[in-house]
């Protein structure tokens, strides 16, 4: 991974010394984190609530709202296609052979059950109906699950990405933040949210809003960082999951459920992943290694890597409920 040159305009920010959660004064975890990731210029500090029953990690300072989107200039969903070279190729043909080995290896087992169920994001088994995807990026889930015959509705705080999946599959995509549109109470059958929460400044808030937008026995599926698992046990600062200055809040599986409870919600089931866990480690190792460029040999005994710490992340979390990479909470209202 190479680094991202920086920006010219620091983000302005706000301290945030609480917890959204429970109140806690945060305690420093990790100071002068970078962006690796996309260049935003600046210096990170994560804290953590004291509270053992929440322990949630967050960004204090936090950029202000109007300032949070100038940390996606850079990022994955503004991305063009670039030419890769040979070696960006090679990398790529053996991250695929990986993934076909480990496709072939996770067959009847429960690591591949999560795989396939995430395709659905665990609604394969209900009726199609009303479904909501909160930060529906490159639009792929909306379009897999209209075709499974489901009604469906996009939104995202980036114009970029609305524009791109209203090209790709021609489905519309509102623009902003959840609570702006208004949409009529009791309306969704589903509300999906993946990777997104962690991006939101009042957590509680959005789950408010998705708990109010929900019919009688309406489902909230949503994924999100595990600070609880395994790769952030190893990698610690230069895990990929921190992600400053775009993840605000990092979830334990307590201070979800706790912020999923205080939005009204109380039949709730939560559980951790780790499917989708490879490219996280391969990514985390690379922040590990300050996005310093690295040998051919290096980089290729990273991918190789990334899959057996995906599959070892499996077996660990079959003895700790906890270690995988990826927190699940569904909710029913």
């Amino acid at each position: 991974m190479t680094s991202t040159p920086p920006q010219d305009d620091p983000l302005r920010c706000a301290p945030s010394p609480r917890c959204v959660v429970c109140g806690g004064q945060g305690i420093e975890l990790y100071e002068g984190l970078v962006d690796h990731i996309s260049g935003t210029p600046g210096a990170w500090r994560v804290v953590r609530c004291p509270d053992a029953d929440c322990a949630l990690l967050w960004l204090d300072p936090q950029p202000l709202a109007d300032e949070l989107i100038k940390a996606y200039r850079n990022y994955h969903t503004h991305g063009r296609t670039r030419r890769r070279s040979l070696a960006q190729l090679g990398l790529s043909a053996l991250n695929t052979t990986c993934k076909l080995i480990s496709r072939v290896l996770d067959a009847g087992s429960d690591l591949g059950r999560q795989r396939r169920r995430l395709r659905t994001m665990f609604l394969g088994d209900a009726p199609p109906g009303a479904l909501l995807e909160v930060g529906c990026g490159s639009g792929r889930f909306l379009e897999r699950m209209r075709k499974a015959g489901w009604r469906v509705q996009g939104t995202d705080f980036d114009p970029a990405v609305a524009a791109r999946v209203q090209a790709r599959y021609g489905l519309h995509v509102d623009v902003g933040d959840l609570a702006q549109f208004n949409y009529p109470g009791q309306s969704y059958d589903a509300i999906a949210m993946s990777q997104v929460i962690e991006h939101v400044r009042d957590p509680i808030g959005l789950l408010q809003e998705c708990f109010r937008l929900l019919r009688p026995d309406g489902r909230l599926v949503l994924s999100t960082p595990n600070a609880l698992g395994m790769a952030h046990r190893r990698f610690g600062r230069h895990w990929r999951g921190l992600e400053p200055p775009r993840h605000l809040h990092i979830f334990t599986p307590a201070a979800l459920q706790r912020c999923a409870r205080q939005s009204g919600f109380e039949r709730l089931e939560c559980f951790t992943l780790s499917a989708e866990a490879a490219g996280i480690y391969r990514a985390s190792e690379a922040l590990a290694h300050g996005g310093a460029a690295r040998s051919a040999v290096a980089e290729a005994g990273g991918v190789v890597r990334s899959w057996v710490l995906r599959h070892r992340e499996y077996r660990e979390s079959r003895r700790d409920a906890w270690a995988g990479q990826d927190l699940f909470l569904i909710a029913t209202r």
